[in-house]
């Protein structure tokens, strides 16, 4: 058993009532499908001391053992040599997948790899059973025959996805690039590439791309750099193996060149490729580069060009309607924000490129931006979304909206700067020191705005309603918070104004979320049978929503289907933009935020 499935076991044996799977798929942070299968494998392993696994529809599941059969159990728990952890196994099916991808004119067999890697040939099969799921997504097979398994696909999907196996590859691997070499040279006769190093061919790419900036006298920036070199080195590599892009492709549709300086980079970059590696590049593939230039958010001086504006006003579209609906659901005027529209303007040109083309990137901080920001992530996963169908454009990753969301959560961040603290400043006298204390006060902080100074005998007679922040020498008896300072605002009163200022600031930033949210019902109902599976929008495990704009706003509808590991579906019905958002932000509160699903539901 691996690490997982120990710490499952030993959870199930803790455990002494019937509890839903869910409830140990979030205590070990993996999806239900992991779960189940983890279960069985557990079940085949502890069979020959009598225990068993038990499932009861409607409870969930219980591990049935006596005295003696718990004994044999921790003893084969404390003699079990745990294989391989999560990271070992993602960094070995990574592999694999690399070297398949790699070597698509080959065959392997399931004992050569059980071999290299040490695993069992079930192990094998179950990784080989793991690829064939993603490798689906690009419309590539594993070939199985006689001879033994290799990839099968044209040879621009092949290269989809093995930049998606690259970056992949980053997260448990920083030198992935040189990794990616290694790999290649092992199946490689050295000869048959020049005798290139890994660190030469790495280098010459870099500064290829280095110099390419040069001529274009810009930055390409991070997350297209690495996705350029990527796809450069890949590119080459397939080349160099004999594997070329077929003249009846999808990439050698028609190119319109709109940038006649990206398409001569892209020759440029050819030609160098070329003599450096003499190799023959097709003309497919400057096409593909080009494509891939346009898609890395390059910015020139022709793109204020009115013909360049009049063939890409998507992009100008998409940017006005996303920045519309975003502002409705966060009750927020962003459509006033010029820079965030003019950065926006120029992230999502190349986004769209990216879609139009199939480009994937990937978004190092993604996990993070679904932790910090669950309720902001949905909101412009769910409008970007909405704007996509409208202008029957493909849905773009969650990758790419988290990108979005930085723009919008990097506004928030210059309008809180521009918020002012209406501050009521209170003292004994209500002059001499107060004045003193005001004065250090809008020093200190400059986004404090002291409204008024006055004596502690008149706070009784002030309306505060519209005020934020009190800051008082005397002890006050009044139901509103206030912060009790000294005259001389010390360090230790600075600090607790902050921490204060920074809770305000907050709070006036849910408050649109906040408002009326509770009067928002959840009620089960047992099925909708017109509900288009395509139009679910994955949220997290096995929780999805489903939209439908309605003439009016109606309580959320929550649907479980009967099946242990089945979809949970929340039907929203909506009339206006500020009810979705409310709806959105209930589920994310009541049902992501919380360790466990509210079973009530």
């Amino acid at each position: 058993m691996n690490k997982r499935q120990v710490n499952l076991l030993k959870s199930l044996i803790i455990e002494d009532e019937y509890l839903p799977i869910k409830y140990f798929s979030n205590k070990l942070g993996i999806s239900d499908k992991t779960t189940s299968k983890d279960l069985k494998e557990i079940q085949t392993i502890i069979n020959s001391t009598g225990a068993k696994i038990d499932k009861r529809r409607g409870l969930g599941i219980k591990l049935y053992y006596t005295s003696s059969q718990l004994d044999v159990l921790n003893s084969k728990l404390n003699k079990m040599k745990v294989s391989i952890g999560d990271d070992d196994l993602i960094h070995r099916r990574i592999q694999i997948l690399l070297n398949l991808l790699i070597n698509t004119d080959k065959y392997t067999t399931i004992q050569k790899l059980s071999d290299k890697y040490i695993v069992s040939r079930t192990s094998i099969n179950n990784d080989l059973n793991e690829m064939e799921d993603k490798l689906s997504k690009y419309n590539l097979k594993l070939s199985k025959t006689l001879k033994g398994t290799k990839i099968i696909g044209s040879e621009i999907n092949i290269r989809k996805a093995l930049v998606f196996t690259i970056q992949e590859y980053a997260k448990i691997n920083p030198n992935y690039i040189t990794e990616y070499q290694n790999i290649r040279h092992e199946e490689l006769n050295i000869n048959q590439i020049n005798t290139i190093l890994n660190h030469e061919t790495t280098s010459f790419f870099e500064n290829l791309l280095n110099h390419i900036e040069s001529k274009l006298k810009l930055v390409i920036y991070e997350p297209y750099y690495t996705n350029l070199l990527t796809h450069l080195l890949i590119m080459t590599n397939r080349i160099m193996r004999g594997n070329y892009i077929s003249s009846n492709s999808e990439v050698s549709d028609v190119v319109i060149v709109r940038n006649n300086d990206l398409y001569n980079i892209a020759i440029y970059m050819i030609e160098k490729i070329e003599d450096k590696f003499k190799i023959k590049v097709s003309k497919e593939e400057v096409g593909y580069i080009y494509k891939y230039l346009t898609s890395i958010g390059l910015s020139y001086d022709d793109m204020k060009n009115k013909e360049d504006k009049k063939h890409d006003m998507p992009h100008v579209h998409f940017t006005n309607n996303l920045i519309d609906i975003v502002s409705q659901m966060s009750h927020r005027n962003y459509n006033i924000r010029v820079t965030l529209y003019e950065r926006l303007l120029l992230h999502i040109k190349p986004m769209l490129n990216r879609v139009k083309y199939n480009i994937q990137i990937k978004n190092p901080l993604l996990k993070d931006f679904l932790k910090e920001f669950k309720e902001e992530f949905l909101v412009i996963k769910i409008a970007c979304m909405l704007v996509c169908n409208k202008l029957g454009i493909n849905m773009i990753s969650d990758d790419e909206v988290s990108y979005i969301l930085t723009y919008f959560i990097s506004e928030d961040e210059k309008i809180s700067e521009t918020i002012k603290i209406r501050t009521l400043v209170v003292c004994h006298s209500g002059y001499g020191t107060s004045q003193l204390l005001s004065t250090r006060l809008e020093k200190a902080f400059n986004n404090i705005e002291v409204v008024d100074v006055i004596a502690s005998n008149s706070i009784s007679n002030m309306d505060l309603i519209d005020i934020d922040l009190i800051v008082t020498t005397a002890d006050l008896n009044i139901e509103k918070s206030f912060l009790l300072v000294s005259a001389f605002l010390n360090e230790i009163d600075k600090k607790n104004i902050k921490n204060f200022i920074d809770n305000i600031l907050e709070s006036k930033r849910k408050s649109f979320s906040n408002y009326h949210i509770k009067n928002i019902e959840i009620e089960s109902i047992d099925d909708i049978s017109d509900i288009d599976e395509k139009e679910l929008v994955y949220i997290k495990n096995n929780l999805y929503i489903c939209l439908i704009n309605s003439l009016e706003n109606l309580n959320i509808q929550y649907i479980t289907e009967k099946d242990e590991t089945g979809k949970r579906i929340f039907v929203i019905n909506y009339s206006d933009y500020k009810y979705l958002s409310k709806a959105l932000r209930k589920i994310i509160r009541e049902f992501v935020t919380e360790e466990n699903i509210n079973e009530k539901h």
